[in-house]
């Protein structure tokens, strides 16, 4: 059995596949996952490592007796002869994640959706014209956001990693790996993170308790600008009430001090089951003239609406972003 094998986005090749890729992939991790746990009787997640791990290899790694083996290398020659898509492979490995969350009666908030990661590649493009850029997500959980940007960008991305739940670093791992992305993965707490002149920092910060005496997302925020170069950017997903709790301006004085709020983006209440969330755009640069785009997105499947947004922000870096040739 030989490596599977990916294309990137844009690339076209005829396929002699009856159904959908995405479908075929994540049918072969599934079904892989199954026969690993009745061999073997693991957690879901470390099925999912051996699972990842034998289809780099193109061979079973796993030592499992003989009538597993033969299934493996049966359900492995399925996707052999077989050229995915990054975003196929991508999007077969979230499934099977929140299908692995699901069984093991976890959250999923540590799975951003693919739409926000998608605007936010967006919001990259219109921040830089570099055509190699770093990107850090310091926050990353299974790492679809940081993996959706990147596969989103035509830019030469160094992608950087961090996560205090070392499940989700490996899971970030995993993926990368299939998906032939090189990403730098650091296990550890969010504030012991020491990285320096990252072009973009991106996140989505999870819901925290209201009665904090010292409001995490306000302390993460501070932290990671001071590892973005000038310049740079921040790109992350807050909730909507992100700066009731500034009650004495402390925060955004602080921010300020080198740092300007360019944009803030509300997203549609239909995607958010609670707590309903925006996109907040700072850019670690003094502007002399206080000036954002503040936008109110529709639902993603209101083309015509969404549109209108997207010419807002536009009308708004055409005004405001004198971006220097590279």
């Amino acid at each position: 059995m030989r490596k599977f094998d990916i294309i990137k986005n844009g690339e076209t090749k005829m396929q002699d596949v009856e159904r959908n890729q995405l479908e075929l992939f994540y049918d072969c991790l599934d079904a892989s996952n199954n026969v690993l746990y009745e061999a073997l009787h693991s957690d879901y997640f470390s099925l999912i490592e051996k699972t990842v791990q034998n289809i780099l290899a193109g061979e079973v790694l796993t030592d499992v007796e003989e009538p597993f083996l033969r299934r493996l290398n049966e359900i492995y020659a399925t996707i052999a002869d077989v050229d995915f898509s990054v975003e196929d492979v991508r999007k077969a490995m979230q499934a099977i994640v929140l299908k692995g969350l699901k069984e093991m009666n976890l959250p999923n908030g540590s799975t951003t959706p693919d739409t926000l990661g998608i605007f936010m590649a967006y919001l990259i493009t219109k921040l830089t014209n570099s055509s190699e850029i770093s990107i850090l997500d310091p926050l990353c959980g299974t790492g679809n956001l940081l993996l959706t940007i990147a596969n989103h960008l035509d830019k030469n991305c160094h992608l950087y990693a961090c996560d205090h739940d070392l499940w989700m670093t490996k899971l970030t791992s995993l993926t990368s790996n299939l998906l032939s992305l090189n990403v730098e993965i650091y296990f550890q707490d969010t504030f012991q993170l020491n990285l320096r002149n990252m072009d973009f920092i991106v996140f989505d910060l999870p819901n925290e308790a209201k009665t904090q005496e010292n409001y995490f997302p306000y302390e993460a925020i501070l932290h990671y600008k001071e590892m973005l170069k000038d310049g740079g950017a921040i790109i992350g997903i807050i909730g909507n009430d992100f700066f009731d709790y500034d009650k004495d301006q402390r925060f955004k004085k602080k921010l300020l001090e080198d740092c300007s709020i360019i944009g803030i983006v509300e997203l549609p209440d239909a995607m958010f089951t609670s707590k309903p969330k925006s996109i907040l755009v700072i850019e670690k640069k003094v502007q002399d003239k206080k000036n954002c785009f503040m936008v109110k997105l529709p639902s993603f499947s209101n083309v015509k609406e969404f549109n209108n947004a997207l010419l807002d922000i536009e009308a708004w870096f055409e005004k405001n972003k004198k971006r220097s040739e590279e």
